[in-house]
């Protein structure tokens, strides 16, 4: 299923920033939300929780949600048309890292298997934009 989604992000992200950008003006923070909305449509899925924000090629910025137990959970993140690397950290209550996706792409994943519940950290990192780039991180609950 990782693969699937991955696909389905990627082919998201590419097809916003051609496909969305000129039919429906989407850029920024709107394109962030569209390959979100697009990836949350295709496959009928909600956010268990959201946060967004804007970086500087280089910079980084962290955020927290919670994670219930027994259930697998994944993180994804998105970037707008001026970025194309974001990277992806998640680390657990306890500050050890449960995964993490330094690919050069700009829709980093990371899969959280069943386990303990409790409070999980995301890092987000701008590797690669043109100015102060829109960013989302959404994580899904992908149940047991």
């Amino acid at each position: 299923m990782k693969r699937l989604i991955a696909a389905s992000v990627a082919a998201f992200a590419l097809m916003g920033t051609a496909g969305a950008a000129s039919a429906q003006d989407a850029t920024g923070a709107a394109l962030v939300d569209y390959i979100f909305g697009q990836l949350e449509s295709e496959f009928g899925i909600s956010a268990a929780s959201r946060a967004t924000g804007r970086l500087a090629e280089g910079g980084s910025t962290t955020g927290t949600f919670n994670v219930a137990s027994g259930a697998n959970y994944i993180v994804i993140g998105a970037c707008d048309e001026g970025c194309s690397d974001l990277d992806l950290v998640v680390r657990d209550s306890s500050g050890n890292e449960v995964g993490s996706d330094y690919e050069p792409d700009d829709a980093p994943m990371v899969v959280i298997p069943a386990g303990q519940g409790g409070r999980y950290t995301f890092e987000v990192q701008m590797a690669t934009c043109s100015s102060n780039c829109h960013f989302g991180v959404r994580s899904y609950n992908a149940g047991n």
